[in-house]
């Protein structure tokens, strides 16, 4: 073994011996976790992800048809056999609801980003072999337009991004989607209004990486799909070949 296994060796056996002194606690109640390489309790990870069937196209939950089960779910809701949205497809870590709701809440404000980067690790680990199945080039944070983020202090997709990237191994680049004017918080519009309210809302500044290239888009929720079938419009004009959706919370019925 070479020094630098050595070196490396030294430092598994101290943060070893750094969890026995300190164990290291949930992200959300702050109990201890018997598994170090895990940011939550059994408890709230049971809490915060999900194993109801999702649309593999827009990442709603389906509904179970006669006769079928959970392991056979139908292959894609009845929105996107109708009309397939402009991404390629939609990754979700939990309905948004419950626990993970309010956890997503809170972040809208957080100065700490922990609990986000925390969600972030879980949601590789419960579907991180759907990502590394869709052959992603690049992760890309969901942009917050600079007013928005100055008022706010903080834009959660960015922390998710960058988490998400190194889990996947996976260049960040939040450069190549730029949010071009100030929209309307989506809460409280109809479905239409949503998509009126972002329409030409993002711009790809050229970049000779974008051209053929399969990209990840992070945000923390999602619930219509008209923010992210718009910046996935504007990304695909910019010369990406396909864009995939990942995110926290699938929201359903809002409107």
């Amino acid at each position: 073994m070479g020094w630098l296994g050595r070196l490396d060796s030294f430092g598994h056996w101290r943060n070893r011996g750094l969890d026995l002194i300190y164990p290291p606690q949930c992200a959300w109640c702050a109990q201890a976790c018997p598994d170090a390489g895990h940011r939550f309790c059994d408890a709230c990870r049971e809490q915060f992800s999900d194993q109801h069937p999702a649309c593999p196209v827009c990442a709603a939950t389906l509904a179970l048809a006669a006769g079928s089960t959970a392991s056979s779910p139908t292959p894609r809701c009845p929105h996107c056999s109708a009309e397939r949205p402009r991404f390629q497809a939609a990754v979700r870590l939990g309905q948004y609801g419950g626990l993970l709701r309010t956890a997503i809440l809170r972040l809208k404000h957080a100065k700490d980003p922990t609990l986000g980067m925390a969600l972030a690790h879980l949601l590789v680990d419960q579907r991180g072999e759907r990502l590394a199945s869709l052959t992603i080039d690049v992760v890309v944070p969901m942009p917050m337009h600079w007013t928005r983020r100055l008022w706010r202090g903080v834009n959660n997709p960015d922390f998710l991004a960058r988490t998400v990237s190194q889990r996947l191994r996976l260049p960040c680049a939040p450069h190549l989607l730029r949010m071009r004017r100030r929209t309307q918080p989506q809460t409280g519009l109809t479905a239409n209004g949503r998509l009126v309210n972002v329409r030409g809302a993002f711009r790809a500044p050229p970049h000779p990486d974008l051209a053929g290239s399969r990209v990840l888009l992070i945000d923390d929720v999602m619930t219509t799909g008209a923010t992210a079938a718009e910046a996935a419009r504007t990304l695909r004009r910019a010369g990406v070949a396909e864009v995939t959706i990942a995110v926290l919370a699938r929201a359903e019925g809002l409107g």
